[in-house]
């Protein structure tokens, strides 16, 4: 989230200025003469007095606020829109477009710098209530100083109006900060954690704030023990899209790989009826390919590549009109979608899978005609210049897949060069996952090359195996890890290489604290296990492999 805002640091707004944006300049046209969102429940959620000229009003705008804090932030502009069509001087209405409107994607810069605009205007005209100028207030601490001056300023009006809830759930939008390489909570994310908590107490089945603690913990490490709560939220409201993709996300990241593809496959029927009734289509869904990119990882995960693979073939073949190449399901389908197939066959690394991947790559013509628009053909660059050192291993070429590790890091300086456009583009965040893929790879092959030298000359592969184990990030964007192949596993087999077998069992089980229940670690336990002559652990582990690939 952060990345996000230091992103929006960066975008001009011309605040405050002389002509107040119009209504129509804060509506995207993809949203005219379409019906209006419907309402939705949520249990114990947000509860306050909107300054609105009916209850029409009042009603969407707490709609919005509601879906703000349960993850949809599209369509919470939906009923913000809905607002403001009624009455366009609702201060509330008018922040919300502006808070729903956060995220980085270029289809949103125009109509959020006339949101952000028009509610300063608004404020400047005397408008809404001092809790409602108070949000306002802390919304502009935000584009002038960041997160950490946002969360200052929803503190202080906490501190004015200590019964309205959902001034202190803003506060720890803004001050979490997550965890640590070993799973523990940062300072400011515990204080975080800690006000949840604390409000929990008072309101223990309030969908909002068990959705709050869940969304600020979905980087946490030991996932399982906040399980529980995933699912009872889905009992709760169980035809809410964002809470079956959070659930299966903790599912997937719990090692319950067959429950995470249920909730997915889920999660994804609930954002295809949406599409259906509301008239909108998968470019103004991202959501829905995140699920069904996500739910292909589960299905590997499990072991059943045939259905995962069949499942990102038939996503990438989804057509994406160019005219809308800058809309959020535009962003999502170019970066994760089209690498999907060939990451998952990096992950299996079957005989002849480099080249079905490479194969699997669109190829950089298609982008010619976007290259102004996206960076993205970066990252198909460079998946191909990994994937062709990958077959030159294979086929015992050794010089030439040390050209295409030399080649690997030419094009990764290069692709740093154009992190700034990146921004400008509004795609910093797919950028960053790629590059981060990328990088991982160019470190693997390095090692891959260390080792294809023989056991005497492979001491460094181990340096660059850890390097790469380092940069693997478990958990980004409620997404599944860009690099779907566990490090750990690398470093391991390293040491197995060297018949240090001890140490390639503490490796595999630090990775499976990571990754848990990942199948490559655990047939990597099992393997370690039986040249240790232990019998009973590998039977053991054998027996949890049986339990994960029938389970399904």
């Amino acid at each position: 989230m952060r990345t996000l805002m230091s992103f929006l640091l960066l975008m001009p707004l011309a605040l405050a200025q002389d002509k107040v944006p119009s209504v129509d300049e804060m509506m995207l046209a993809c949203l005219k003469n379409l019906p209006a969102p419907a309402l939705r429940t949520f249990p114990n959620g947000v509860s306050m007095a909107v300054s609105g000229a009916t209850s029409e009003v009042q009603t969407r705008v707490l709609q919005g606020l509601n879906l703000i804090h349960g993850g949809w932030d599209f369509e919470a502009y939906r009923q913000f829109v809905e607002a403001i069509k009624i009455d366009p001087d609702c201060l509330m209405a008018n922040f919300g477009i502006t808070f729903s409107l956060l995220g980085s994607n270029s289809e949103f810069f125009k109509p959020r710098i006339a949101a952000a605009d028009r509610t300063l205007a608004l404020v400047n005209a005397g408008k809404g209530t001092e809790l409602e100028r108070g949000y306002a207030y802390a919304l502009a601490k935000l584009f002038s100083g960041g997160p950490d001056s946002a969360a200052d300023a929803f503190t202080q009006v906490a501190g004015k109006y200590p019964k309205d809830m959902q001034v202190r759930l803003f506060e720890v939008y803004f001050r979490r900060s997550g965890f640590d390489e070993y799973g523990n909570p940062k300072p400011d994310q515990e204080t975080a954690q800690e006000n949840v908590s604390s409000l929990m107490k008072t309101t223990p089945d309030s969908c909002l704030l068990m959705h709050t603690w869940l969304m600020i913990r979905t980087e946490n490490l030991d996932m399982a023990q906040d399980l529980p709560m995933a699912r009872k939220l889905c009992e709760m409201v169980p035809d809410f899209p964002p809470y079956q993709h959070l659930l299966g996300h903790y599912e997937w990241r719990s090692g319950n790989f067959g429950k995470a593809a249920a909730a997915f496959s889920r999660c994804g029927e609930l954002y295809l009826s949406w599409m259906k009734s509301s008239g909108l289509s998968i470019v103004d869904c991202p959501e829905w390919i995140a699920a069904e990119v996500y739910r292909a990882v589960a299905l590997a995960s499990a072991g059943d590549y045939d259905s995962a693979l069949a499942a990102a073939q038939a996503l990438s073949r989804v057509p994406m009109p160019k005219d809308r190449i800058e809309s959020p399901g535009a962003r999502m389908m170019y970066w994760e979608a089209k690498t999907l197939e060939a990451r998952l066959l990096m992950r299996r690394g079957a005989k002849g899978d480099a080249a079905r991947a490479m194969a699997s790559i669109p190829k950089p013509e298609v982008m010619n005609d976007l290259a102004a628009k996206t960076k993205v053909r970066s990252f198909y660059q460079g998946l191909v210049i990994a994937l062709e050192g990958r077959k030159a291993l294979e086929a015992g070429n050794r010089a030439r897949a040390e050209e295409m590790y030399q080649l690997m890091v030419m094009h990764g300086n290069k692709m740093e060069e154009s992190r700034a456009q990146a921004v400008k583009l509004g795609e910093v965040a797919h950028f960053g996952r790629a590059f981060d893929c990328l990088e991982i790879m160019a470190l693997e092959l390095k090692g891959d090359l260390a080792m294809a030298k023989g056991k005497d000359a492979s001491g460094p592969a181990y340096n660059w195996y850890s390097g790469a184990r380092e940069r693997q990030h478990f958990a980004t964007r409620m997404l599944p890890p860009i690099c779907l192949y566990p490090m750990f596993a690398r470093v391991s087999e390293f040491y197995l290489g060297k018949n240090d077998c001890k140490a390639a069992l503490e490796i595999y089980k630090e990775g499976l604290g990571y990754w848990p229940s990942d199948l490559i670690l655990l047939n990597g336990l099992k393997k370690t296990y039986l040249a240790l002559k232990d019998e009973k652990s590998a039977a053991s582990i054998s027996t949890q492999i049986d339990g994960i690939t029938k389970d399904h």
